[in-house]
């Protein structure tokens, strides 16, 4: 085990590659959505481009429906548990 340089101090968490490609896409994205929000044109914003992929707003049989609901909250579960509580981390 190695000794701290500076006991009794948290270590300095130093920016990467990744950490810097990370922040350039949650960015981007928020610019994306901001213009999307702004322009006010029907299917632009993430919310519109999601309920279409699973669509929310079409008549679908209800197997289909359930499947299609089914992959939304599994993925809604992982996504909180990975990200707040650092679960399922492979």
């Amino acid at each position: 085990m190695s000794t701290p340089a500076h006991p009794g101090r948290a270590p300095v968490r130093r920016a990467t590659a990744w950490t810097l490609a990370w922040t350039a896409w949650i960015v981007f994205f928020l610019v994306v959505e901001a213009a999307a929000l702004f322009r006010k044109a029907p299917g632009d914003t993430f919310s519109e481009h999601w309920w279409s992929l699973f669509r929310l707003r079409e008549r679908v049989p209800v197997p289909v429906r359930i499947a299609l609901l089914a992959v939304q909250v599994g993925f809604g579960i992982w996504l909180i548990g990975h990200l707040a509580f650092g679960w399922w981390s492979f």
